[in-house]
């Protein structure tokens, strides 16, 4: 199935032009406190293993930062990663995000990192969608996630419905007309928007539901997924990412 995703088109493709060296990125992991039980929301245990996972790879530097980024991360990353909850979104945040995503920065966010707890609307105007307790639901459950961006979108190229045991949410905050549904979940009766991509003017921003679990992230097709959307966010092609590790650490063998 690992290699289905990763080379469709085998069969066809044509010779591949000998490869340019990689542009230099700046990524930022951002996690805080875990907040749930074992194996869920394990934000500081996800931010050492995808340090690990991108660090070696030609042209990265991977810094962490905890609960927010400083001042000197905003200024000079490629791309900023956020898997945690982050309670008080000011507007000083607000204020920096903003600039980032004005000079063409590149933002990701897992799962409670799309949750605000006061005026979701200021969120979603800046990830597309966002979710509120309360008003948002959730769920512990099995999930298929069916993807639903064109043929050959270059995040979900290959892919074919994915089944997880995650956390879905629903109803989201924002217009989903605004942003590229890439896959959704048919949770209470509909499909509900699980994974999307936003451009707000220059910036990019790939945003992920499903994240609740340790496994998910493990899990290879998710992992996959997951590298293409940072590549994405980043402006680079997706394979500059996928196969983060070698081939045995994305199989996860």
């Amino acid at each position: 199935e690992v290699a289905a995703v990763l080379r469709p088109d085998t069969a066809s493709a044509a010779p591949a032009a000998p490869a340019a060296p990689p542009k230099p990125l700046s990524l930022v992991l951002v996690a805080s406190k875990q907040d749930h039980g074992p194996g869920q929301h394990d934000y500081p245990a996800w931010q050492k293993k995808w340090q690990a996972l991108l660090a070696p790879l030609p042209g990265v530097t991977v810094t962490a930062a905890w609960d927010w980024p400083s001042p000197e991360q905003w200024r000079t990353a490629d791309a900023i990663v956020f898997n945690f909850r982050h309670k008080v979104w000011s507007a000083e945040h607000y204020a920096q995000l903003d600039a980032f995503q004005q000079r063409g920065g590149g933002i990701v966010v897992f799962h409670a990192a799309t949750i605000v707890d006061q005026a979701p609307e200021q969120l979603a105007a800046r990830l597309g969608l966002a979710a509120q307790p309360g008003p948002t639901k959730y769920l512990h459950t099995p999930v298929t996630l069916k993807f639903t961006a064109p043929a050959g979108d270059a995040i979900t190229r290959g892919f074919k419905p994915l089944k997880l045991l995650d956390e879905p949410y629903w109803p989201m905050f924002g217009d989903p007309q605004r942003v590229q549904i890439l896959a959704t979940a048919e949770v209470a009766g509909a499909p509900r928007p699980q994974v999307w991509t936003f451009q707000p003017g220059a910036g990019r921003v790939f945003a992920s539901i499903p994240g609740h679990y340790t496994w998910t992230f493990d899990d290879p097709l998710f992992r996959i997924l997951a590298l293409r959307g940072l590549a994405w966010a980043c402006g680079e092609p997706p394979a500059r990412f996928e196969t983060a590790g070698g081939a045995a650490e994305i199989t996860g063998k």
